[in-house]
């Protein structure tokens, strides 16, 4: 996926990807939901490719529906992310 997206939209999704998982494993929502936000923002407006900009905000849905009673699951999404942003 990260053929797909310019390396400054790569480089932030991946640091604030990496940053909201960790948030989730602390169990600090605030955090995550900022993450999810920014990331949000990101795909809407810099990621050009349709499906990867499906798969970035499925993942926030996701993370965001299962943060506050599987913070772990949500951490999870937001590494698998990570690692789709990475590769």
């Amino acid at each position: 996926m990260s053929g797909e997206l310019p390396a400054d939209v790569r480089a932030s999704l991946s640091e604030l990807l990496d940053r909201g998982a960790a948030a989730a494993r602390r169990r600090d929502d605030g955090t995550v939901e900022g993450v999810v936000d920014s990331v949000e923002t990101l795909a809407h407006h810099e990621v050009s490719d349709e499906e990867t900009r499906a798969v970035l905000l499925h993942g926030c849905r996701r993370a965001t529906q299962t943060m506050r009673s599987e913070p772990l699951v949500a951490a999870e999404y937001l590494e698998a992310m990570a690692r789709l942003v990475d590769d």
